[in-house]
Parts: C-alpha cells; structure tokens; sequence
C-alpha cells in the first residue's frame, strides 16, 4: 500500500448551440473481474524491481496479530505479510515492523468510481526501536479500471490501476502527534501482481516457478 483526492466535477454537455441535446449514454459500469489472480503468492514467487535493487519473495508463513499469513521477505529480512481469500487481498505487516488493525485490505470486488474509506491503527513491533507509538491511517482507495502496460516488450493489456489518498497520523511517544498526506497509485497485472507504484518499478518476476513477462524463445 501507498492512496486520489476526491473531487467534484460538473459537466455540461451541450450538442448544439441552437439548445438541441444528445442523450447522454450512462456510463458503462467497470467493476473487477477474476481479482485473485492479480495476487499471486505461492512460496517462491519472485518480484524484482529497479533493476533487481529490491527483491520481493514468499517464503513460507508468519502469523500477525493472530492471523495466519504468507511471509514476504524483502532481501534476507521479512517486509510484509499477506492473506488472499473470497473477499480480499490483506496487507497485515508493513517494513517487518508495522502491523495494522484491521489489516489494509484490497477487496475483490471494486467498482470504479466507488471509492472505499478505510481507516486502521497501525501498531509498532516491541521489538523495533521507535519514537513513534502508534500510527493511524485513514482515507480512501478507489479502482480506476483497466489499462495496458508494456513490460520487457510483452503487452499486459489487463492491468488494473488503484488510486490511493490517504491521511497518517503518528502518535509520538512524547504526547505529539505528526501528520502527513499521502496520494500515489499502483498498477497491478494479472498473474504477476504489482509492477508500479510510482517508486518499485517491476523489472521480471518469478510466478509459480515461471518468469514472467518475457517473450517465448
């Protein structure tokens, strides 16, 4: 996780300047379709970005605050901590240190133009050294449909892009509180997972054993 600021706009769409109108078609409902897929996380999977700088993998499970999840290590340090099932894709742990309640979530069945508001407490591991005590996140998640990337020459021509904004407050132990605002979005691919989000740029990934995207030889 990273999160659009919400805006109004008004259109007026006039055909003809004598006052003559078109009908105005509704706009076509996007909604997810076959999210799981855009999750992949079997032991093993692979994610390298900027240039192989950053190595993602699952390796096996961890269990944050109660609840089984796939252990995601960033390098040789586990990062994050994930769970897929009918509803959602969860992020439990943040940076090996930082666990939410509830957990950020993704749900699978997000339509565009209805974003999600979410809010959770973020919770600092004891054993990590910190002024911070706690962190509150809340704002809004939403689905801005399908788009086409084009990665080592392969056109992934059903990526979803989410657009996220959102408020962070940092409860400091000394009794003050920092606050920060945060607007990014990611882009996902279908059996592969995220390839973008403004600052991990995927290179290759490793899916069930299979690189991919690469072109047949």
């Amino acid at each position: 996780m990273r999160i659009l600021i919400p805006f109004l706009a008004i259109l007026a769409v006039v055909a003809y300047i004598v006052g003559c109108s078109d009908p105005v078609e509704p706009e076509k409902k996007v909604e997810m379709v076959d999210a799981a897929a855009y999750f992949p996380m079997h032991n093993g999977d692979t994610w390298f970005y900027n240039s192989g700088n950053i190595i993602r993998k699952v390796d096996g499970d961890t269990t944050v605050n109660g609840v089984l999840c796939k252990r995601v290590f960033k390098g040789v340090e586990t990062d994050q901590a994930w769970t897929l099932d009918s509803q959602s894709f969860a992020q439990h742990l943040f940076d090996g240190f930082l666990w939410f309640d509830p957990p950020l979530q993704i749900p699978l069945n997000m339509v565009k133009g209805t974003p999600l508001q979410f809010s959770s407490l973020g919770r600092i591991s004891d054993a990590f050294v910190s002024d911070a005590d706690s962190i509150r996140s809340f704002g809004t998640l939403s689905f801005d449909g399908y788009i086409t990337r084009t990665l080592n020459q392969v056109t992934l021509d059903s990526c979803f892009k989410l657009d996220y904004n959102y408020v962070s407050k940092v409860y400091l132990k000394n009794g003050t509180v920092a606050e920060d605002t945060t607007v990014y979005s990611e882009i996902w691919a279908k059996g592969i997972g995220m390839i973008d989000d403004g600052d991990l740029f995927l290179n290759l990934a490793i899916i069930d054993g299979i690189e991919t995207p690469k072109l047949p030889e």
